[in-house]
């Protein structure tokens, strides 16, 4: 969403209403606030809190809000997709095409939610639609169980497939979600072919079952809308009112939690810009600032990229002791291997990244009301350190993807190694800079 004046007016109805109140000192917290579901927001900071409260504020409006817009309108897309294969394939004309525009939705809602990793504290860890959404690797055993159940496939067959797969997935909870739906789509980096469908599933794990393909166009259906009803949420949890009142009306016909603080706060965009006032889950703006930085925000996603998502299967693949000896790596410890589309995922957690410094989505340099042009504005001397962090971080990844070695197929390549390092040098920079913001 763009500025209209030097406070970000959001005039969509129902719209987050920003007025000009004037500045209190840095000892006082803001006393403002409101209606919980369309509050007055404004900038009542003043000095270094008043720069961090317009980050804040190109933060919200202009990263988080059309990241999780775009994830839920993409999700929507995914969830039609799955539909029309179904559709197709029970009257005898699915075609590889209709596979493959379902492929390309998922692979475009799967990149929306990969950019939205860096901002993944709030709804989505409050809520726990993360794990339930992108929990991997993929138990295969478990899902052959699931779907030579003849109770449980019967369930995909309800009035509300997607209630059931939400509310009966205790045996089978690693299979929801994107990895889940990218097992029905995907094989061996590509899309499967049309006339599989027809068939029985034949994967290694399932050999000692007999599972119909049709049978999983059912759970791709069922699935698809789970995850398309928990970007919904986010999207409301994080918009409010300013959400899609498609997707609104959905949310509140699941009856399910937006609000920070238990339900008992804002929504959750309105919660960090009232940060330091009551109501809001941020004692201060400060803090604000440091969770989308540090450890919970921005360097949360990079630590996992480094440690985990690469970092498990390139260990064991080159002989390397466990980070953690209570918690041994595992090989297969690798997202997206259907696909074969892992180093995409893990460059795309790292755009995340830079999308949250830069206050923008995708651009060549930083807003003018952004993380880093505050640090350089306000002379932290490490800000040349994490922009070379960063950049080093994509190039490495970018080398990855465009050197046609899936992750899956060597994970103990050397340039998963230097992608790795990088990553981890990202990781250092934002622990440095989120600990100078916190004394600022």
């Amino acid at each position: 969403m763009k500025r209209k004046t030097n406070l970000l007016a959001l005039l969509v109805t129902g719209a987050l209403a920003v007025t000009s109140l004037t500045a209190c000192s840095d000892d006082d917290s803001p006393a403002i606030g409101g209606d919980k579901e369309n509050p007055t927001i404004a900038n009542q900071w003043s000095g270094v809190q008043s720069e961090m409260w317009e980050v804040a504020n190109q933060y919200i409006n202009n990263v988080v809000f059309p990241t999780y817009s775009n994830l839920a309108s993409s999700a929507d897309e995914l969830y039609q997709q799955a539909v029309n294969m179904q559709q197709k394939h029970t009257a005898g004309t699915l075609t590889d095409s209709d596979v493959e525009a379902a492929c390309d939705a998922f692979k475009a809602a799967r990149e929306y939610w990969e950019k939205s990793e860096a901002f993944l504290f709030g709804a989505a860890t409050d809520f726990n639609i993360d794990p339930h959404m992108d929990s991997w690797p993929l138990d295969q055993g478990q899902m052959a169980d699931f779907l030579s159940n003849s109770t449980m496939v019967a369930g995909l067959y309800s009035d509300d497939p997607i209630a059931f797969v939400n509310q009966n997935n205790a045996n089978f909870d690693t299979a929801l979600g994107f990895h889940g739906l990218e097992f029905v789509l995907y094989r061996d980096g590509a899309p499967r072919k049309a006339a599989v469908f027809d068939g029985y599933e034949d994967h290694p794990s399932f050999a000692n079952v007999q599972v119909r393909c049709a049978d999983e166009l059912a759970f791709l259906v069922a699935v698809a809308g789970d995850v398309r009803d928990n970007c919904y949420r986010l999207e409301v949890s994080w918009l409010g009112l300013q959400a899609d009142p498609v997707h609104a009306a959905r949310v509140a016909e699941l009856g399910v939690r937006t609000h920070a603080l238990d339900n008992n706060g804002y929504y959750y965009g309105a919660d960090m810009l009232l940060a330091g006032t009551d109501g809001s889950s941020y004692a201060s703006i400060t803090a604000a600032l440091v969770t989308l930085v540090g450890a919970s925000g921005c360097g949360n996603i990079a630590n996992e990229v480094a440690s985990q998502k690469i970092g498990q299967a390139y260990r064991v693949a080159t002989g390397q002791p466990s980070l953690d000896p209570n918690e041994p790596d595992a090989i297969d410890y690798i997202e997206s291997p259907y696909s074969k589309r892992s180093y995409i995922d893990y460059r795309d957690n790292i755009y995340s990244i830079k999308n949250s410094l830069y206050g923008n989505i995708d651009q060549t340099s930083p807003n003018a009301n952004s993380i880093m042009t505050f640090l350089r504005n306000n002379g932290y001397e490490g800000v040349d350190d994490l922009q070379n962090a960063l950049d080093d971080a994509i190039a490495k990844l970018t080398a990855c993807v465009n050197s046609g070695i899936a992750f899956v197929d060597n994970p103990g390549h050397r340039q998963a190694g230097d992608a790795m390092e990088a990553v981890d040098a990202l990781n250092t920079q934002l622990e440095a800079a989120s600990q100078w913001i916190s004394i600022q």
